[in-house]
């Protein structure tokens, strides 16, 4: 026992080691947009939301509805909503809901790289499409290049013209406007080239914005450009702002359990591993060290008592004394012939068999010879007997027999 406890505080210190020096190493950052509200990476959501959720004096709340369960809960009461995903791909139905909404006097901010042809026709715009590589923006960022420059052009009245600076892995995707007016909110570079346009509809407004990857903890968290996140989200005026997630992948919807957050976190995955593993060895090693279990082999049970009661209760109800007496007298002369080697079934040798006996036994000789004569017609003439005999004879050759 004491050297399975010693195996086991062995086993827990190692584990506590290993998890301590997990947690001391370098972090690695995933770079992959998830604009998940359970992302703590550089392009998940969650920094972003818990700082727009503490910051947004109107209140700021997530939802997974899409825009047709949106419209049909649609109350009075005005409201802005946020989606921020790449490659934003809408329906006909859900931009009818989109129509709808603002209509009522709500406003709409969608953020992507990219739109689809029935939402550009609908408003009546173009947009380029860029793939991200986080892999080039690595190499951009570490050989220091540049930055692309984009430009404040909103109402001068609330905010002065302003130059921000991001990567161009960032914001390469800008918006065209076509027929409709529109009213762009930010350009890029030169030639300059709309990032942010804000369409009028009834009573509300549509805001289309080409950079999602700056509605992300990282653009949250880069210094003066969150301004730049904060001008945008201005638009939505005094109203308080809900983000769907209902457009994005469905990976990025997946709720993080305790189990799956284990696994999540490389230290905490390890952790777990490294358990399983030495619980797996550790039943090995118990089970070839255990002995096997030994049977209980009880001794073998004397039933010759119980047969010969049985046997003898048989003979008993059939009234059949005779045939008992004549089964004990077997029994009887075997005896004899196997302990003094007396055989009293030759007759001729009854003088010398009943003096032998007699010597054996130390009983009287005429006593033996007149009982062995008597109980002879009853074992070779059928004689039938009373209970009272039967017991007679029985007991009788039982004395001679303990004599012996």
């Amino acid at each position: 026992m004491k050297g399975n406890h010693l195996f086991i505080i062995c086993i827990a210190v190692f584990l506590l080691l290993m998890f301590a020096i997990e947690c001391r190493l370098p972090k690695k950052f995933v770079w992959a947009p998830s604009f998940s509200h359970y992302d703590k990476q550089p392009f998940g959501c969650a920094v972003f939301d818990s700082l727009l959720s503490t910051s947004l004096p109107k209140g700021y709340s997530l939802s997974r509805k899409t825009f047709y369960e949106l419209e049909q809960e649609d109350t009075i009461s005005r409201r802005g909503i946020l989606v921020a995903t790449n490659n934003l791909s809408l329906t006909d139905v859900d931009i009818e809901a989109i129509l709808k909404i603002a209509k009522r006097g709500n406003k709409i901010m969608l953020v992507s790289n990219s739109f689809n042809r029935n939402l550009e026709d609908t408003l009546d715009f173009n947009s380029s499409y860029s793939y991200f590589s986080p892999a080039l923006l690595k190499k951009y960022a570490a050989a220091s290049l540049e930055k692309d420059t984009l430009f404040w052009i909103g109402d001068s009245a609330a905010y002065p013209r302003q130059s921000f600076y991001f990567y161009p892995q960032l914001c390469s995707s800008y918006l065209v406007p076509d027929s409709l007016p529109a009213k762009v909110l930010a350009e890029k570079g030169i030639p300059s080239v709309p990032v942010a346009l804000s369409y009028p509809w009834e009573k509300g407004e549509i805001i289309l914005v080409s950079t999602p990857l700056l509605f992300t903890n990282y653009g949250v968290l880069d210094g003066k450009n969150a301004t730049y996140i904060f001008r945008l989200l201005s638009q939505m005026g005094d109203l308080p702002i809900v983000r769907t997630e209902g457009y994005m992948k469905q990976t990025g919807q997946i709720q993080m359990s305790p189990f799956r957050y284990f696994l999540s976190q490389r230290p905490l995955r390890w952790a777990l591993y490294l358990t399983m593993f030495t619980i797996i060895l550790f039943m090995v090693f118990t089970a070839r060290r255990r002995q096997r279990v030994i049977p209980v082999i009880h001794q073998p049970e004397n039933k010759s008592l119980e047969f010969t009661e049985l046997i003898g209760t048989l003979y008993f109800q059939k009234k059949d004394h005779a045939d008992l007496v004549h089964k004990k007298y077997i029994y009887f002369a075997e005896e004899l012939r196997r302990e003094i080697q007396v055989d009293i079934e030759e007759v001729a040798n009854d003088e010398h068999s009943f003096s032998r006996i007699a010597q054996k036994t130390g009983m009287n000789t005429e006593e033996i010879g007149e009982f062995i004569r008597s109980v002879r017609p009853v074992i070779y003439g059928g004689r039938t007997i009373s209970v009272e005999q039967m017991k007679y004879f029985i007991d009788k050759m039982n004395e001679i027999i303990d004599h012996i």
